[in-house]
């Protein structure tokens, strides 16, 4: 039996003061030190559009956030290109290691990038590891084009900063390189009559390549994020009979990829000497939120099922969140803020879970 419609009203506002959404203590839990030992000069981060902070806004594609209600609830109420209401993980895990908000790098003028030496966030989204991925809805940067900019941000700009090659690769050995890619191959790919254990191979194989390229120019420190539930979002579960039900299929499949990911940074971490791998359980986090398969709203505080925009979502390709969408008035009481990305509330509760809980976050030992 649901709450009072006034009483369930107070409780989500007391949910969120207690939250307190716009911030997260970079101080870890008494007595434990921080995760994964912090102190990195810089965050640099490859993934797609769960962590782009803007770099879509300088591309030809329909793949854009870039106008309200997107960035409602981030500093200043306006739109970055951040694919929420408010801030990303890939924010949160910046203010936890005490580190600025890592800027998009398609946004940033040569002068800031020969100044930055605290990170840059190549992200893109609708793009993914292989390099056509996402391509049928405009440009985006694939994960080695991503590796490639970075390269490009050594050659051309760190070592501009960094006069000698031992304080370069101090820099680049110290810092924390985070990695949320993978989903949209998945989206635009991947369809049950192929073997997912040969499709996750194939993913591995090209996600891989791109890590040794990273680890060649001298990252030894990764944020690995494994890949969402992607059949438990309300893009695929307004499709599902009965409608609202997670797509348990597909979400075995990426769970094949998740199990294989994680088994492979252990033989990476044995094969690379003084470098560290943290793995980021983001399937289990957000299949947590969700709650189960079978419920269309699991949570009396929360809705797990619907996105904030557009208020009204039917599943059509042309129903997604728009400038011209309505958009709820709370995005704090759902976890999906539109049909495929999380809301700042989700953001923050996996920033809760990962580094004060230590729930789903794990350094990967031999």
């Amino acid at each position: 039996m649901g709450l009072p419609s006034s009483l369930e009203k107070c409780l989500i506002l007391l949910f969120i003061c207690l939250l307190n959404v716009s911030t997260i203590s970079s101080k870890p839990l008494t007595k434990e030190t921080v995760l994964f030992g912090g102190n990195f000069p810089a965050l640099y981060v490859i993934g797609d559009s769960l962590v782009d902070s803007g770099n879509n806004n300088h591309l030809d594609t329909l793949a854009k956030s870039n106008f309200p209600p997107y960035g409602s609830d981030f500093e200043g109420g306006k739109p970055t290109g951040r694919f929420s209401n408010g801030k990303t993980i890939a924010d949160y895990i910046a203010i936890y290691y005490e580190l600025p908000l890592v800027p998009a790098y398609m946004g940033l003028s040569e002068e800031q990038k020969n100044n930055i030496t605290t990170g840059i966030n190549y992200a893109s989204a609708s793009c993914g590891i292989l390099p056509d991925t996402g391509k049928i809805v405009g440009e985006c940067l694939s994960l080695g084009v991503q590796v490639d900019l970075f390269k490009e941000t050594i050659d051309k700009n760190l070592k501009k900063k960094f006069k000698t090659q031992p304080e370069l690769s101090k820099h680049l050995s110290e810092s924390l390189f985070m990695t949320a890619i993978g989903v949209n191959d998945y989206s635009f790919f991947y369809n049950k009559t192929m073997d997912a254990n040969d499709f996750a191979n194939k993913l591995l194989h090209e996600f891989f390549i791109q890590i040794q390229r990273l680890h060649g120019l001298g990252a030894r420190k990764f944020f690995v994020n494994n890949l969402k539930p992607l059949g438990c979002y309300p893009n695929i579960i307004a499709h599902t009979v009965p409608r609202g039900i997670c797509d348990d299929d597909l979400n075995l499949a990426v769970a094949i990829y998740n199990a294989k990911l994680r088994r492979s940074l252990t033989h990476m971490k044995q094969k690379f000497s003084n470098t560290s791998f943290l793995y980021s359980d983001y399937f289990n986090f957000m299949l947590g939120l969700r709650g189960p398969s079978s419920n269309h709203v699991s949570s009396n505080l929360l809705n797990t099922t619907s996105p904030c925009c557009p208020s009204v979502y039917d599943g059509g390709a042309l129903t997604g969140c728009s400038a011209n969408s309505s958009s709820c008035t709370m995005p704090d009481t759902h976890i999906f803020f539109d049909p495929f990305h999380p809301t700042q509330l989700a953001n923050f509760m996996y920033a809760i879970r990962c580094f004060q809980e230590r729930k789903i976050c794990y350094v990967v030992i031999d």
